[in-house]
């Protein structure tokens, strides 16, 4: 099975998850933070940072602005939003730009899906794990990768 199907299929599980929520205790948030992250693709293995917002919309749903270096992207700025199925666990789906490529003068666009656990949480600081599946287009090259990102956040707004 490749890759792509492997991230239609995580897609497909969010997307049944979201639509079988009736009720939820979210917790989004407004907050800022600083991530690590690892990921694989056909061409390697990639590692980089991220500098990640998010800015509460509903107690379950927020908008996340992103802007990281990470192998293969080299630099990426994105948009996204989350979905909180409950205070520990949410969804993200955004698309991305990025810089940079093999050669270091491509430049695309791309989409991300991914799922969410916040580790631990205390009034103010949150600690998340991230693992996402994103799908862009490098050097006329279609490439998927497959990462987690660990992101430490302080939220601006107190925590429930």
């Amino acid at each position: 099975m490749n890759i792509l199907q492997k991230i239609s299929k995580i897609i497909l599980i969010m997307a049944c998850i979201i639509c079988s929520a009736n009720f939820v205790h979210a917790q989004a948030k407004n907050a800022i933070g600083l991530g690590v992250g690892l990921n694989t693709s056909r061409e390697g293995a990639g590692f980089g940072a991220i500098l990640q917002g998010e800015v509460k919309l509903t107690n379950a749903i927020s908008i996340t602005p992103s802007l990281g270096a990470e192998i293969p992207y080299v630099v990426h700025l994105g948009i996204g939003g989350r979905y909180y199925f409950s205070d520990e666990v949410y969804g993200a789906l955004g698309t991305f730009g990025h810089i940079g490529g093999d050669d270091g003068a491509s430049a695309g666009l791309g989409g991300t899906a991914g799922i969410g656990f916040i580790l631990l949480a205390t009034s103010r600081h949150v600690v998340d794990l991230n693992f996402h599946a994103d799908l862009f287009e490098n050097d006329h090259r279609r490439i998927t990768v497959a990462g987690l990102r660990l992101i430490y956040s302080f939220s601006l707004s107190r925590l429930k």
